[in-house]
């Protein structure tokens, strides 16, 4: 069986992509050959030629039909140039196609569709994955949303990454067509169970994602200065991510707002995770909504105190038992979950454990690529079913 892959940004440190990478890694055991067709702008080219897996670069891969809640004039007038486009671009991917034996195009997230034109032309089957909210999480919407929707029930199969975004499309969505497969992580890339949390006074907290309002970062350090103002105790924050000058100055100033700049560390984007997640404490996804959260996983997995907005799929891997959660973009809440964590420290320990174990048993890459691979099979009628 072979299967390609549409990516629309290929950054290799995005987790949209990463799972892409992650899944064809593991359907190699399954005997399926994965290609991906990628924008020539992308960084994580160099993640598919060290796990020798082929591909076409094309900058239409890029062109979506996202546009900002409240688009420019000059945006609406790009859309439909940049559709025409992709829709003759997707030809060369239907070439590619057959001259490869493709059997399933698979568009990586719901704001590529190139694969879905190039399925069509080429007559083979088409896998849609959604891995964000859009309004929620980007504060985006579809240009056109009821004809894209519309669009996406064309397709053999669409894929939701957590019951939450399930949720919001199961009325919009063919339930015949549609299913929840959550993302899988790397358990041996990211698994520290030997490590020991709280081992200094000052109590580390991570935060992971590219600096921007909807990744919660600003929302973190407001929280810390409240914890400095109205608890008296501080934490140093590590950002990990990366960032243009202007939002590195915006975050340091407001840093010093609440006279804790020194205890804000930006890391910029960061290759080596598993060091980045091993010497941190806690870690916080502030994001607003956070379709499905892989760095959450890939934390619990290395051992730290997962805290995270109730919202998304976030809400959906912290429980009572596993993790803590605040009020979303409530700094007030997220100040006092801060406090609790350093005033209870030995519950913490237990929950940082029950947290990896639960990682550890329900967001595998073997779960994930098996579940992928019998969705694959239902739509090829020749494909004999296998297990890893």
């Amino acid at each position: 069986m072979k299967v390609l892959f549409i990516e629309n940004a290929g950054h290799k440190t995005a987790g949209a992509f990463r799972s892409l990478v992650s899944l064809a890694i593991m359907l190699k055991k399954y005997g399926v050959e994965a290609h991906v067709a990628l924008p020539k702008t992308a960084d994580g080219v160099s993640l598919l030629e060290e796990n020798h897996i082929p591909f076409i670069q094309l900058q239409s891969c890029a062109y979506s039909r996202m546009m900002l809640a409240e688009p420019s004039l000059i945006e609406q007038i790009k859309m439909p140039v940049k559709d025409l486009v992709l829709k003759f671009s997707a030809r060369k991917i239907a070439k590619y196609l057959k001259d490869n034996q493709i059997d399933i195009v698979h568009d990586n997230t719901s704001v590529s569709y190139i694969g879905m034109y190039a399925a069509k032309y080429a007559k083979v089957k088409h896998v849609w994955h959604i891995r964000e909210f859009m309004e929620e999480d980007f504060n985006r919407r579809f240009w056109r949303r009821t004809v894209y929707l519309q669009l996406m029930n064309k397709s053999d199969a669409i894929v939701a990454v957590s019951q939450a975004v399930y949720d919001k499309y199961k009325g919009e969505i063919d339930n015949n067509k549609f299913s929840l497969i959550y993302n899988g992580i790397d358990i041996e890339k990211f698994l520290n169970t030997d490590r020991e949390i709280f081992k200094s006074n000052s109590i580390s907290v991570l935060c992971v994602g590219r600096i921007s309002p909807g990744k919660g970062q600003e929302l973190l350090i407001r929280a810390a200065g409240r914890l400095k103002t109205e608890y008296d105790k501080s934490i140093t924050l590590n950002l990990a991510g990366s960032y243009q000058e202007t939002q590195y100055n915006q975050i340091l100033d407001l840093a010093r707002s609440y006279g804790i700049e020194k205890y804000v560390n930006l890391l910029g984007q960061c290759d080596d995770m598993s060091e980045v997640y091993s010497r941190n404490d806690v870690f916080c996804m502030a994001s607003k909504c956070e379709a499905f959260g892989r760095v959450t996983i890939e934390a619990m997995l290395a051992g730290c105190v997962a805290l995270g907005s109730n919202s998304g799929g976030t809400a959906e891997i912290l429980t009572t038992d596993t993790g803590l959660t605040f009020h979303p973009n409530d700094e007030v809440d997220l100040a006092k979950k801060l406090n609790y964590i350093i005033e209870n420290q030995s519950l913490m320990k237990v929950k940082a454990k029950n947290g990896q174990e639960f990682a550890m048993k329900n967001f595998t890459s073997k779960k994930n690529a098996e579940e992928i691979y019998h969705l694959y099979c239902k739509l090829l009628d020749n494909c004999e079913e296998k297990t890893n």
